[in-house]
């Protein structure tokens, strides 16, 4: 019997599961691959007015929350090599990458200084650069320094031709005398799946002018440079020179469900700076009702300018603005304009080495490449091995608030699973009931459920 529950992905979504477990008195093990927690939103997560409103009113959970809370256990640098076991007894196995930084380190920033190899900060979204010794923002956790041993110079096997790290070091903290990965196992009683999401690459949009300016963005740049704390401490300043914009163009070639979300999140942060001008062009053709019904009620919500075009230019003028011409398909007539700030809306698709944790844990994809899940449309958390349940993005792209309610219905799918006498007395009481019905639930997973409420009602150890 186990008290735990495992859970993939320190982003948003798996630690809210994370805090949904713990508070049911369970203990949760989460599993990051990064080296540090929070995924896209770490630099949100260390103050309870970073992120403002943005989520519509849904908080994101803060570091010391996490840190305090001694049934949550937190493994970065590490990814899950496999699983046995059945719902309520699994064990899973799991590589941790060593971090090079002991617990010693204090932040002083000397061995970044000393440190030759300069790297784009994924964190910032590539705005800002680090060092192969770093770390990824001003407040993190695990709060230590972690060496990018791929991109370090002192790359295995070929140890020490650089070590001006070390030599900095006044701390005694750095050691490259480590073993380069420590295998854990991990028995629990069912996992959660929330590994996040990764946007396109920006290089897909050079047809439209993306890399031909600085001033030309993704969303996925602008969003960081909306968040505080950030690189501009929350305004949508232009990296060419740090001057506010007066007018802004977000270009969106793909109308998704998701990637509006994006664009209506984002024109109303950036109507709350008091940009003068934000507008919004759509390359794509008008023959999809439920996309232009979605773009006219954004248009409607958010007072700003929305356009259908085609045959989209951008070039860069003398005044350091934006020339911007298109083929206005409402009008049907060639559109000439001004920007001060060109933003590409790139959209989302699943995180790299999905494939491989699907195959560890024997759980199947859809063919979109993100895990199948039971339920109308995809809606349901339960994969097609019982015991294991998906939050956040892991089955397809979901806004903060979708990823939160995931994670909340994941956490609970998940200590159903549970012999309710190993969880903790001391929790709250919390409903762990899961939210699929019964009619949905797998021959294995009923039969899993009735042995622990038979155990339960006779008072006998499950297993």
């Amino acid at each position: 019997m186990t008290d735990s529950i495992l859970i993939v992905g320190g982003g948003i979504a798996g630690l809210h599961a994370a805090i949904e477990c713990a508070n049911a008195g369970a203990r949760a093990i989460v599993v990051e691959r990064g080296p540090v927690i929070g995924g896209r939103l770490a630099a949100t997560m260390t103050a309870a007015d970073a992120i403002g409103d943005r989520a519509e009113g849904a908080r994101t959970p803060l570091f010391e929350a996490l840190t305090a809370n001694d049934r949550i256990e937190i493994i970065t640098q590490a990814t899950v090599t496999g699983i046995e076991g059945r719902p309520g007894n699994f064990t899973v196995g799991v590589r941790e990458r060593a971090r090079f930084v002991t617990d010693a380190c204090t932040r002083c920033k000397l061995c970044r200084a000393v440190c030759p190899v300069v790297l784009a900060n994924e964190y910032d979204a590539g705005l800002t650069f680090r060092k192969a010794i770093y770390t990824p923002m001003g407040e993190t956790y695990p709060e230590p320094y972690v060496i990018d041993i791929e991109n370090c110079l002192n790359t295995p096997p070929n140890y020490l031709p650089c070590n001006r790290c070390v030599q900095a070091c006044e701390d005694d903290a750095i050691h490259f005398d480590v073993p380069l990965e420590t295998v854990h196992e991990k028995h629990v009683g069912a996992v959660v799946l929330a590994p996040g999401f990764q946007v396109e690459d920006g290089a897909r949009y050079r047809e439209l002018g993306y890399g031909s300016h600085p001033d030309i963005l993704t969303s996925a740049e602008l969003q960081r440079l909306l968040e505080s704390p950030g690189p501009t401490g929350g305004y949508a300043s232009k990296p060419s020179n740090e001057e506010y914009p007066d007018s802004v163009l977000i270009v969106l070639d793909e109308p998704s469900h998701f990637a509006l979300y994006i664009v209506a999140s984002q024109v109303r942060q950036l109507l709350e700076q008091d940009i003068e001008t934000v507008a919004v062009l759509v390359l794509s053709p008008l023959s999809d009702p439920e996309s232009y019904r979605e773009v006219q009620e954004l248009a409607a919500r958010s007072g700003v300018q929305v356009r259908w075009g085609a045959s989209f230019r951008v070039e860069a003028n003398p005044e350091n603005e934006f020339d911007v011409s298109y083929e206005d398909l409402s009008s049907r007539q060639f559109a000439q304009e001004k920007y001060g700030m060109v933003v590409l809306c790139t959209d989302v698709e699943p995180p790299s080495g999905l494939e491989a944790l699907a195959s560890a844990l024997e759980v199947e994809l859809d063919d979109h490449g993100y895990i199948r899940v039971s339920g109308a449309n995809g809606a349901g958390v339960a994969t097609s091995r019982p015991g294991i349940y998906v939050a956040g993005c892991a089955s397809g792209p979901r806004n903060i608030r979708e990823s939160i309610e995931g994670a909340q219905s994941a956490a609970s799918a998940a200590l159903a699973e549970l012999d309710p006498r190993q969880l903790g007395a001391d929790a709250p009481a919390t409903d762990v009931r899961p939210q699929a019905t019964a009619a949905s639930a797998s021959p294995d997973e009923m039969r899993a459920r009735i042995e622990q409420l038979l155990y339960a009602l006779i008072g006998q150890p499950n297993g």
